[in-house]
């Protein structure tokens, strides 16, 4: 077989990100997936005439100096985004929400949502607009900002428990933390900086990135079983694949090492939308659990390619709920609680399966982590084999594309 720099087990976007930049480093790469396509958990699926994504349409990390921004511009790719107005909305039990690019129309939702906690939210907006343009300033108070909690920041305001939940469901959804947990610096970066609109979704930047694999000399094998690993007395680790052995090299694994929750798909009569509803929202149920929330994803209303027309293709994910039996119907109604007179108006409705992503790396070794976002593992190594680990769907987008980064720089 032909001897590579680096074979990469699993196509998600840490995975896909490292082979890119290792490639352009004139490094040998070879990336296996058992999915027929790239994408790991933002990944698209055909269902009938109903195309969903799996990933998010919305992410941080466009913005100037933002690591996908960085990322596009290291390897040519011309990718589509854009600030949409308002960027989202937010469904609280008894509040709606729209978020906006300029503070002064989010502070009038709010200020109609929370009218007593209006003076500290105005405070809170200036002062993070400030820590924004420290950040921007100071090389040395932005990594200050980025070793410092949010919590303490937060809490000097002293919002209620409802305002806190509002807090509370972007970060889960952008910096999949909560918010007291995430660094000031990722606080400043999610309140005073918008989100962008992923054109395609992120599925489409994963496909870009494909070929720019292939382009520099890349080789991507689809429908491959994981492959078995052969750990060398001298620290490298061999795999056998269907297709024979590959001699010892280092190994990233980019595979899910948790269950990521459930996703329903739902295709839907075009009728049954609300008006004014926004193609994205990030929704609570219940204040007294305010870490259950999901997020629905809608396509636009003349999007041929995602329904048919007169139809809406929706993507409700739902991080902490795990499939069960009955699941599907109980989600279907946590989304009819944002979507009235939902049920007449489904034409299709699935609990999405994904492709099996997960591999007992630590099995074969002890992997101790070489970056974590507040003591959650992102990039782990082997102590003692060149054994690699970017979870796929264990962080946001951003912080896969940051870990693979990181691990390009160590192997380069």
């Amino acid at each position: 077989m032909p001897k590579y720099d680096i074979a990469i087990i699993g196509a998600g976007l840490g995975g896909l990100t490292t082979a890119a930049l290792l490639a352009k480093r004139r490094k040998k790469v070879i990336l296996m997936d058992p999915a027929d396509q790239v994408g790991g958990e933002l990944s698209d699926v055909q269902r009938k005439e109903f195309r969903f994504l799996t990933g998010p349409n919305l992410s941080l990390g466009f913005e100037r100096r933002g690591a996908l921004q960085e990322l596009c511009a290291d390897l040519g790719i011309a990718h589509s985004t854009s600030v949409i107005s308002p960027c989202y909305q937010v469904v609280l039990p008894d509040r709606r929400i729209n978020i906006y690019p300029e503070h002064s129309e989010t502070l009038e939702e709010l200020r109609r949502e929370f009218p007593r906690e209006i003076d500290r939210l105005s405070r809170f907006f200036r002062n993070i607009r400030k820590v924004s343009e420290q950040i921007s300033r100071s090389r040395l108070y932005a990594l200050l900002a980025r070793n410092r909690h949010a919590g303490g920041f937060l809490g000097r305001y002293g919002f209620s428990s409802e305002l806190t939940a509002f807090f509370q469901i972007p970060a889960l959804y952008f910096l999949h933390q909560p918010a007291e947990r995430a660094s000031l610096a990722s606080l400043a970066t999610l309140f005073d900086t918008s989100p962008q609109f992923i054109h395609g979704g992120l599925k489409g930047l994963a496909d870009q990135i494909l070929d720019f694999i292939l382009k520099n000399g890349g080789e991507v094998r689809y429908s491959e079983p994981w492959p078995e690993l052969v750990l060398s007395r001298r620290g490298g680790v061999g795999l056998k694949t269907r297709e024979g052995e590959v001699e010892p090299l280092p190994v990233l694994f980019n595979t899910r090492q948790v269950d990521q929750g459930s996703a329903l798909f739902l295709g839907l009569k075009d009728e049954v939308i609300p008006a004014g509803m926004h193609r994205e929202i990030l929704c609570l149920a219940d204040y007294a659990r305010p870490l259950d929330f999901f997020s629905l994803s809608l396509s636009a209303r003349d999007d041929e390619t995602r329904a048919p027309r007169g139809m809406r293709a929706l993507t409700a994910m739902f991080p902490s709920v795990l499939p069960e039996q009955g699941i599907t119907e109980r989600l279907v109604k946590q989304v009819g609680w944002v979507i009235p007179f939902l049920k007449p108006n489904i034409v299709l409705a699935e609990l999405h399966t994904p492709v099996p992503r997960t591999y007992a790396v630590s099995t074969h070794a002890s992997l101790k982590k070489m970056r974590s976002i507040r003591g959650v593992p992102i990039l782990r190594r082997a102590a003692s084999q060149e054994l690699y680990d970017i979870p796929d769907g264990g962080g946001s987008p951003l912080e896969a594309v940051k870990a693979a980064r990181r691990l390009a720089e160590t192997l380069a």
